[in-house]
């Protein structure tokens, strides 16, 4: 290759670097300068590469069979201590498997002595590059740099010796890292023309074609790369993505594999694997597969989101939470892990954990709706876990939530979501009349669609109508028009208790479905939650006929809390606030049972007792 394409080779890497923090002018400016000066001279002849002078110990190297070339180094180390080639294939062997401090310390050594050793610059650029993948945060916070100073080191490199192909294939990674894919294309195809069996380059244009969408030209590449290199860990992982994309899961499988038995220390062949474990239904051992890669690699962050998904839809929300929040240390910028945790926390009732969250982003431009829907959600349940408002409307941060839900309606007046939120809010503040404006708004501008008519019912429980809400969710079942329908509503229904309803939602997925294992387990859930219902309610009979009412209230709260929908709670609950003279809460759980129980036997005397209480209550 002659030095005029050499120059056009690092002008192109130039470009690729002009949104980084090099001097591209300046690099380009030295990479003309030397060229002049040469020309200028008789030309010597271009300094050998230690892979030109040891072909058999480079090639061990490059398909990453270190320890056997580390071997053989050492072995002629003995015979010749000052072989500079050998001593640079050391460093080079040493940057492959991440011993970067180790060849450090060489090359400082070595550059000074022998400044014009291609190697030796190559290994510094390889050095450079693997600290972008360090677990060293210092390096992490400047990848730009150290690619930067990578590029710097490869075109040293070839300045020195032009037919140098390895270094074209790592100056095209480093280039491919920067995002320019065509260039990097163009140094891949140099490093082919100077040996055209280079494996690890067929590999790198295959894994260009696949960012292309290129499966199957990808796919020709990839098996160009096992041809030349048959022990290839590195092309079949990509092959195994290319499965992935096709949707072969199983034949994805079988290549990655493949890959994590011959190069079990890579996080993201792990990764994968436990991915595709999942996708067969295998989940303890994607779950291994996820712990491995995090040991592997711990700031690489997929494998704990991959886990925490898992963990999530076991329930187990707290492992969930641990999970994302490392995922947000290692990436501060992870919006929508805080967004997660603050839902997860709220289902669990960790409301300092979800307020928290949830007022990180509110301003943020991309999730400030659903931080204040979550915070106004968040208020709202700690208000109804307490029985009463007390704590609640006195916190400057409800009214600031209000505020916030105010400002968002303005820009978005059509969002439900939002109203519904004014209206829980409002509700907290003692703006009743506002209350009712939200939701009439609500029932008049909700469409016959399953999402319209869960909001309209949640809006109804909020105002405390147990009746029209029951009627509403009873009428989005019609709306509900598929098996993740079905199960979407169920879900909605059992979080706000819907027991009786959901259990209709979740029989309608099994019509469709028989198997439907989520269908299944959320029966099951409600039968439980049933059951254990009907054993606090016995209590709080037994303690109501002892004359303990507030204990009674206590395990009639705890009845309700695994089983809303049951009129003779509501009745027992009316009759214990009754007889500690509690007349607002007498009335609220009197009109709950009449609700619950529209053709109740005694409706007659208990519409009496409410006009009564109302009296007294004021």
């Amino acid at each position: 290759m002659n030095y005029k394409k050499l120059i056009v080779s690092s002008i192109v890497v130039m470009a690729a670097l002009s949104t980084t923090q090099v001097n591209a002018k300046e690099l380009q400016a030295q990479v003309q300068k030397n060229t002049a000066n040469k020309a200028k001279t008789v030309q010597s002849a271009p300094v050998k590469s230690s892979t030109q002078v040891y072909p058999e110990i480079s090639k061990l190297i490059e398909y990453n069979h270190c320890a056997q070339a580390d071997e053989k180094i050492r072995e002629l180390l003995n015979l010749k201590p000052n072989d500079i080639n050998l001593l640079a294939l050391r460093t080079v062997s040493m940057a492959k498997q991440h011993k970067l401090d180790p060849a450090q310390q060489e090359l400082d050594k070595l550059l000074k002595q022998y400044p014009k050793n291609p190697t030796l610059h190559y290994a510094q650029g390889l050095v450079y590059l693997q600290r972008t993948t360090s677990s060293d945060v210092a390096y992490i916070k400047n990848t730009k740099g150290l690619i930067n100073n990578a590029i710097r080191e490869f075109v040293n490199a070839v300045n020195l010796n032009s037919k140098y192909y390895e270094v074209y294939n790592a100056m095209g990674v480093a280039t491919l890292k920067l995002g320019n894919k065509n260039d990097a294309m163009d140094l891949f195809n140099t490093a082919l023309k100077i040996n055209p069996s280079f494996a690890t380059a067929y590999d790198n244009i295959g894994v260009v074609e696949m960012m292309n969408g290129n499966l199957d030209s990808a796919e020709n590449y990839f098996m160009k790369a096992m041809k030349y290199n048959s022990h290839n860990p590195t092309a079949w992982y990509h092959m195994a993505q290319v499965e992935t994309r096709r949707g072969n899961y199983s034949k994805a499988l079988t290549w990655v594999n493949h890959s994590v038995h011959v190069n079990p220390n890579s996080s993201p062949a792990l990764t994968l694997q436990g991915e595709l474990y999942l996708k067969q239904g295998n989940q303890a051992a994607a779950i291994n597969s996820f712990k491995k890669a995090q040991i592997v690699k711990p700031e690489n962050s997929r494998p704990y989101l991959n886990l925490a998904t898992i963990y999530e839809n076991r329930a187990d929300e707290e492992f969930a939470m641990e999970q994302i929040k490392t995922a947000i240390a290692i990436n501060p910028n992870y919006k929508e892990g805080k967004l997660r945790i603050a839902n997860m926390a709220l289902h669990i009732k960790k409301y300092d954990q979800a307020l928290d969250y949830y007022s990180k982003l509110v301003g943020d431009s991309d999730y400030n709706d659903e931080a204040i829907i979550g915070l106004a959600n968040t208020y709202y349940e700690m208000a109804k876990e307490r029985g009463n408002n007390e704590g609640i409307t006195t916190n400057r941060e409800v009214y600031l939530a209000y505020d916030y839900i105010n400002q968002a309606i303005e820009k978005c007046p059509e969002d439900l979501k939002l109203h519904l939120a004014k209206l829980k809010l409002a509700r907290l503040v003692h703006q009743e009349p506002l209350s009712r404006d939200s939701l009439n708004y609500i029932i008049q501008a909700a469409g016959n669609n399953l999402m319209d008519s869960v909001i309209k019912g949640e809006a109804y429980l909020a105002m405390g109508r147990e009746k029209d809400a029951v009627y509403t969710f009873e009428n989005a079942i019609n709306f509900s028009n598929s098996v993740d329908d079905d199960l979407y509503l169920a879900e909605i229904l059992v979080h706000n208790k819907q027991f009786r309803t959901a259990r209709l939602a979740l029989q309608k997925a099994l019509t469709k479905d028989p198997d439907n294992i989520i269908a299944k387990n959320g029966i099951a859930y409600i039968n439980l939650c049933e059951t254990k219902s009907n054993e606090f309610f016995d209590i709080a009979q037994r303690e109501y006929q002892q004359n303990n009412y507030a204990t009674a209230i206590e395990y009639c709260n705890r009845a309700i809390d695994f089983y809303h929908n049951s009129a003779q709670i509501a009745k027992l609950k009316a009759m214990s606030y009754e007889k500690e003279l509690n007349y607002r809460g007498a009335i609220k759980y009197y009109q709950q049972y009449l609700a619950m129980n529209p053709n109740a036997a005694d409706k007659a005397d208990i519409n009496k007792k409410i006009e009564k209480f109302k009296t007294k209550a004021k």
